[in-house]
C-alpha cells in the first residue's frame, strides 16, 4: 500500500511540475490576461498586468508620464495586445528572464526619401478569433517576408516609399488577403483570415493517382523544404534578377527564396528557388521547385522539380521532375522522372521514367520507361520499355520490351519483342525479326526452328538444331557411330559442332539450303588434338507437311589434323570416298572429299 501511494505521489508531482513547466514556457508577452480599470494611472495598470501574468516590468520612469491616465476593459487578450492598446506603438517590449523591459520606440529612420518602418501584429482566424501560427506576410517588390510565430505574432521591418505599401498575407487552407499601409510610421494590426471551405468530393477525386510511383517521386522532388511556411502558404510567383545564397533560405531572398524565380543564381554551398531563367551555379548543389533554363552547374548535384531546357552538368547527379530538353552531364547519374530529349552522359547510369529521344551514354546502364528513339551506349546494359527506334550498344545486354527498329549489338545477350534490323550478340532472342540475328545462338519465336536427324558418309546418326530466321540461322549439332560408341569407351567415335546457314524459298514446298559447319571429331572420351571436320553443304529441303520435311544434298569436306598425332578415329566405316590430302603447314594436314547427307526435319 505504501509503495502504491508513493507511485501515485510521484506521478502527481510529475504532472504538477509538467503543468507548471508548460505554463512557464508560454512567453511573457503571449500570456492572456483580463483586466478592467477606469481612469487609472498607467504605472498602476502595469503593476496589475504584471501580477495577472506572473512577471514584473522593468523601465525607466522617464518614458511613462506619471499623469498618463486611461481606462481599460479587456478580456482574454495577450499582454502584448494590452500594451499596444495602452501605448499605441510608442514603446518597445522585450522579454528577459521574468521581466518585460519597456523602452521608448525610436522614430522611423528616413534616408533618401525612404522610411524604414516596423509592421507588427497578429494573424487570426476571422471565424473563431484564434491565432494562426506560421502564416506568411510578405512584400513582393522587395522580396521581404516574415512568418507568424506559434502564437500568431509577426514583426516585419521594411523600407517604405512615399507612396503606399502593399503587404500580402497567405496561409495554407485560408483565403489570401492584402494590407495597404499609407502612413510612414510603425504600424500594429490584427489581421483576420477567412478559412477556405474544402470541396471534399472534388478533392477525393483529384487525388486518385494515374501512376502512383511516378507521382510520388515527382511530388517528393517538387516539394523539397515543403515544411517551410512560405513554400506551403504562398502561391504567388516572385521574380528577381539575382540571388546569392550560402545555403537554402540563407541568402539575399531569405525565407522567400523558394518562391522566387531568378535570372541568375549563385549558391556557395547550396541554393533553393522557385526556378531559374538564365544561369545557376552551385558549388555544391542547386535545388529548384519549378523550371530551369539554359545553364545549370553544380559541384555535386542539381535537383529540378519542373522542366529543364539547356545544359545541365553536375559532379555527381542530375535529377529532374518534369520534361528535359538538354545536354545532361553527370559523374554518376542522370535521372528524369518524365521525358528526356537531347544528350545524356553519365559515369554510371541514365534513367528516364518517360521517353528519351536522343543519345544516351553511360558507364553501366541506360533505362527508358516509355517508347523512345536515338542511340543507347552502355558499359553493361540498355533497358527500354516499349518501342525503340535506333541502335543499342552494350557490353553485356540489350533489352527492348516492344519493337526495335534498328540494331542491337551486345557482348552477351539481346532481347526484343519485334526486331526490324539486326541483332548481334552471343545469344539473341526475339518474337519476330525483320532483319538478321547474328550470334552463337539466336532464337526467334516466330522464326525458323528445325530439329534435324540425318546421316552422312562419316556419321550415320546426326542430330542438329537450326534456329534463327531462314535468311540466317545457327546450327548446333552432334553425331556418333552407334556400333563403335556402344563398345568400350576408348573406341567410341562421336562429334559435336556449330555452324551457320541460309535457306531460300524456291517454291511453296521447296527450299534451297547453304550451310557452313565445323565439328570436332573425337575418339574415346575426347580427342585432345586438332581434329576438325569442316563442311560446306548445298542441298534441298522438301516440305512434305507443315512441320515435317526431307532434306538432302552434297557436301565438300575438309578434315584438318595434326601430323604428329596418331590416335585419330577411323572416319569411314560403311563407304570410303575418294579423298585428297594436302599439307597446309609443317604441322598440319588436311584431307578433302565430296560427300552427301540425307535427313528428316521437324517443327
Amino acid at each position: 500500500m505504501k509503495l502504491f501511494c508513493s507511485v501515485i505521489l510521484i506521478f502527481f508531482t510529475a504532472g504538477v511540475c509538467t503543468a507548471q513547466t508548460k505554463e512557464k514556457s508560454v512567453p511573457l508577452l503571449e500570456r492572456p490576461i483580463s483586466i478592467s480599470v477606469e481612469n487609472e494611472r498607467a504605472t498602476i495598470i502595469l503593476s496589475r498586468i504584471g501580477q495577472a501574468a506572473g512577471f514584473s516590468f522593468s523601465y525607466n520612469s522617464s518614458i511613462i508620464d506619471t499623469n498618463y491616465i486611461l481606462s481599460l476593459d479587456v478580456q482574454n487578450l495577450t499582454v502584448r495586445q494590452v500594451l499596444n492598446k495602452m501605448f499605441e506603438g510608442s514603446l518597445n517590449y522585450k522579454e528577459k528572464g521574468n521581466y518585460v523591459i519597456l523602452t521608448r520606440a525610436p522614430a522611423p529612420v528616413v534616408k533618401n526619401n525612404v522610411v524604414t518602418i516596423v509592421v507588427s501584429g497578429y494573424i487570426e482566424d476571422s471565424n473563431t478569433g484564434s491565432k494562426i501560427p506560421h502564416a506568411s506576410i510578405y512584400h513582393k517588390p522587395s522580396i521581404t517576408s516574415a512568418v507568424s510565430d506559434e502564437y500568431g505574432f509577426f514583426r516585419l521591418k521594411i523600407e517604405k516609399q512615399p507612396d503606399s505599401l502593399l503587404l500580402s498575407i497567405s496561409k495554407k487552407d485560408y483565403q489570401n488577403t492584402t494590407l495597404q499601409i499609407t502612413e510612414s510610421a510603425n504600424q500594429y494590426y490584427i489581421i483576420g483570415l477567412k478559412p477556405i471551405v474544402v470541396d471534399t468530393v472534388r478533392t477525393l477525386t483529384s487525388e486518385i493517382p494515374i501512376d502512383s510511383v511516378t507521382l510520388t517521386l515527382k511530388e517528393e522532388l517538387t516539394r523539397p523544404y515543403y515544411s517551410e511556411p512560405n513554400v506551403q502558404n504562398i502561391s504567388d510567383t516572385l521574380y528577381s534578377m539575382v540571388q546569392v545564397s550560402f545555403l537554402p533560405f540563407i541568402g539575399t531572398h531569405g525565407r522567400l527564396s523558394g518562391n522566387v524565380i531568378n535570372d541568375y543564381s549563385i549558391n556557395f554551398l547550396g541554393g533553393y528557388s522557385r526556378g531559374t531563367r538564365q544561369l545557376e551555379l552551385g558549388f555544391f548543389f542547386n535545388l529548384d521547385r519549378g523550371d530551369v533554363r539554359w545553364l545549370q552547374i553544380a559541384g555535386f548535384g542539381n535537383m529540378v522539380g519542373g522542366r529543364f531546357y539547356g545544359i545541365q552538368t553536375a559532379g555527381f547527379f542530375n535529377l529532374n521532375g518534369d520534361d528535359v530538353t538538354a545536354v545532361q552531364l553527370a559523374g554518376f547519374a542522370n535521372t528524369n522522372l518524365s521525358n528526356g530529349h537531347g544528350v545524356q552522359l553519365a559515369g554510371f547510369a541514365n534513367t528516364n521514367l518517360g521517353d528519351m529521344n536522343g543519345v544516351q551514354i553511360a558507364g553501366f546502364s541506360n533505362y527508358n520507361n516509355n517508347s523512345s528513339y536515338g542511340v543507347q551506349v552502355a558499359g553493361f546494359g540498355n533497358l527500354q520499355r516499349g518501342n525503340y527506334k535506333g541502335s543499342q550498344f552494350a557490353g553485356a545486354t540489350n533489352i527492348t520490351t516492344g519493337k526495335i527498329s534498328g540494331s542491337q549489338i551486345s557482348g552477351v545477350f539481346n532481347y526484343a519483342k519485334r526486331v526490324r534490323g539486326t541483332q548481334i550478340g552471343l545469344i539473341n532472342y526475339a518474337d519476330s525479326v525483320g532483319g538478321v540475328p547474328i550470334g552463337l545462338f539466336s532464337i526467334v519465336k516466330n522464326g525458323y526452328h528445325k530439329v534435324e536427324v540425318s546421316a552422312d558418309e562419316v556419321f550415320p546418326v546426326n542430330l542438329a538444331f537450326r534456329t534463327g530466321v531462314r535468311n540466317f540461322y545457327t546450327v548446333l549439332m552432334a553425331g556418333f557411330k552407334p556400333e563403335q560408341s556402344l563398345q568400350a569407351n576408348d573406341t567410341s567415335v562421336w562429334t559435336f559442332g556449330y555452324g551457320l546457314g541460309s535457306s531460300h524459298k524456291l517454291a511453296r514446298w521447296l527450299y534451297f539450303d547453304m550451310d557452313l559447319t565445323s565439328q570436332h571429331v573425337n575418339k574415346g572420351s575426347f580427342t585432345n588434338a586438332l581434329s576438325l571436320l569442316n563442311k560446306a553443304y548445298l542441298g534441298f529441303d522438301f516440305q512434305v507437311a507443315k512441320k515435317f520435311s526431307i532434306s538432302t544434298g552434297v557436301t565438300l569436306n575438309a578434315y584438318l589434323t595434326r601430323k604428329t598425332f596418331t590416335d585419330y578415329p577411323s572416319l569411314f566405316t560403311y563407304y570410303t570416298p575418294s579423298s585428297h590430302s594436302v599439307s597446309v603447314s609443317t604441322r598440319n594436314t588436311m584431307a578433302m572429299w565430296l560427300g552427301a547427307k540425307v535427313g528428316l526435319r521437324f517443327l
